[in-house]
This record gives structure tokens, sequence and C-alpha cells, in this order.
């Protein structure tokens, strides 16, 4: 949970797009590897264009697949970098894990960057360790 000192090595999950170009605002993605650690998130996920009902106001919803369900799991918000996106997760509203979401080849591959127990809200050094 620091915010100072070294960033961690994260756990990047790679996945590429399916069922391309079926919906208009959902992309579904598949696990295609998972390098540095542990799988974190679900073999299927997806991001949905965020149709403006949270207050946070986030770009796009990530959801992970648990079972036959689509559930939310963070809201993934702009960078200053065109394509990444960050993103926090914790218990009780506090920021215990920190996403990056790296979206190319007209986001039809995604990297998540998931930093374990490290959140920071000043950015620009973790997106200098990804780029």
């Amino acid at each position: 949970m620091s915010s100072t000192g070294n960033i961690p090595k994260p756990s990047t999950h790679i996945y590429q797009e399916i069922n391309e170009g079926k919906f208009k605002t959902t992309k579904h993605y598949q696990l295609v590897e998972v390098e540095n650690g542990t799988q974190k998130l679900t073999d299927l996920i997806n991001i949905v264009v965020n149709r403006g009902f949270a207050r946070s106001a986030p770009h796009f919803w990530l959801k992970i697949r648990c079972g036959k369900r689509w559930e939310n799991f963070t809201g993934l918000f702009k960078t200053s970098t065109p394509g990444i996106y960050f993103a926090d997760k914790g218990h009780n509203n506090r920021k215990e894990d920190l996403l990056i979401v790296k979206l190319s080849n007209y986001e039809r591959d995604m990297k998540v960057y998931y930093f374990r127990n490290y959140y920071t809200a000043n950015l620009s050094a973790v997106l200098k360790l990804i780029n």
C-alpha cells in the first residue's frame, strides 16, 4: 500500500479480443498469458464504455466473468498517455491495488498490469515503467 519507494513488478495479464465487432459498446477479451506472477483476473474479461451513471465518471468499466455472469470489477480512467488507463482495487473504499490497462492494435489487444498491494496517485513513474 506504500506510495513511495520502489515500484513492485506487476503481474501482467495479456488478453486478445474475441467476438470482434459483435457488440457496439462492449469488447470481450480472452486471456492469452500471465507474465511475472500469478493470475489475478478471470480468463474472460470485458470493457464497457461508461454510460454516465456513476459519479466517478470512468471512461470504461472493466468486468470479470464469474460463473455465467459478468460482474463489475472496477472503472478505468484515462491517463495522459492515449490508450492507457488506470484503476484501483481494494476493500471498503481503500485503494490497495493499482491496475494499468494498455489497449493497442485498435483495442484488439489488452495488457493489464496488476500491482498487488501497491497504489499511488502519481502515475508518472509507473507509466515510464510500462512504456
